[in-house]
């Protein structure tokens, strides 16, 4: 069975929010080849046969080009951008570039303030993101939707461009804030559900040690994980770690330094073996959650 992480970040020398800075002398070509080799010792220890990168342009190139048995990458493209269609067409025709995302909500104001609310960028209704979709779907590049608990409206992406690939992230909920989630976390689950109708639109699940209450094996997802299962079918739906984010995603408040304390980081074992051990779903079914559906949905060489 192939096991691949369908959401990486890049590892940072010393632990990123909690790093001790490199040394000084150290050139940005080689904190970056450190952080590849970083990403790729991560996922060597955890028997992952290849990873999906989210992060800055040159850490995905260099991770692809050092490893390309192993990585692929995605890219968050500004959707205003005079020269869209050109970057677009570019990072397409690089190898190892799997993908593109879309962000539709205030989230980078969000994740510290807890006295922000979650609102969907109004660029979404207005249309503006509209010739973005349509040049993803133009050069068959799939599409991530970093939509919160506004991932309903890949749905919108979906129907209107029916041979483009469209894939929910986190479940399709709000996660990885550095303060408590209050009241009921799944409460967008039931319109992320209603769009399992367009056969184009893949769930990412990603990020359960994030959003559950209870310790591991974190049983109180499952419940929830079962109907987008039951909707969506086991082929259109894939696992993901969103490594790096286990350590400051967390709803322990931060100490002094503004950190999350160490005792409630989310190790990366746990995030996969959560599935990969558990009896709650078969083991067809994890072939295609650990590995077959996201190799299948970028059209990913396996």
């Amino acid at each position: 069975m192939n096991i691949i992480d369908g959401q990486i970040h890049e590892p940072q020398i010393g632990g990123g929010l909690v790093a001790k800075r490199p040394p000084d002398d150290l050139s940005d070509e080689m904190k970056t080849f450190i952080n590849v080799e970083l990403a790729r010792e991560a996922i060597d220890c955890m028997g992952i046969d290849k990873a999906l990168i989210f992060a800055r342009q040159e850490f995905n190139e260099a991770a692809v080009a050092r490893y390309p048995d192993r990585f692929g990458a995605v890219f968050v493209f500004d959707y205003a951008a005079e020269d869209l269609e050109e970057q677009i067409a570019a990072f397409k025709a690089k190898p190892g570039m799997l993908g593109c995302r879309t962000l539709l909500t205030n989230f980078s104001q969000i994740y510290r303030d807890p006295t922000v609310a979650l609102q969907l960028n109004p660029a979404v209704e207005r249309g503006d993101m509209d010739r973005y979709w349509a040049l993803a779907a133009k050069y068959d590049l799939p599409i991530f939707f970093g939509a919160h608990d506004f991932g309903f409206y890949a749905g919108v992406c979906a129907e209107r461009h029916p041979e483009l690939t469209v894939i929910v992230d986190h479940f399709g909920i709000t996660q990885s804030l550095a303060y408590p989630i209050e009241g009921d976390r799944w409460k967008a689950l039931p319109k992320l559900l209603e769009i399992a109708r367009y056969p184009n639109v893949y769930v990412k699940c990603c990020g359960a040690q994030l959003v559950s209450r209870e310790p591991y094996p974190h049983n109180d997802i499952w419940p929830y994980f079962h109907q987008i299962l039951k909707a969506f079918g086991p082929e259109r739906c894939f696992w993901a770690s969103d490594f790096t984010r286990g350590r400051w995603g967390t709803s322990t408040p931060p100490d002094e330094s503004g950190v999350p304390l160490r005792e409630d980081w989310k190790s990366y074992s746990e995030n996969l073996t959560f599935i990969k051990d558990s009896s709650e779903v078969s083991e067809a079914d994890k072939t295609w959650l650990l590995g077959g559906t996201i190799l299948k949905a970028l059209r990913w060489e396996s």
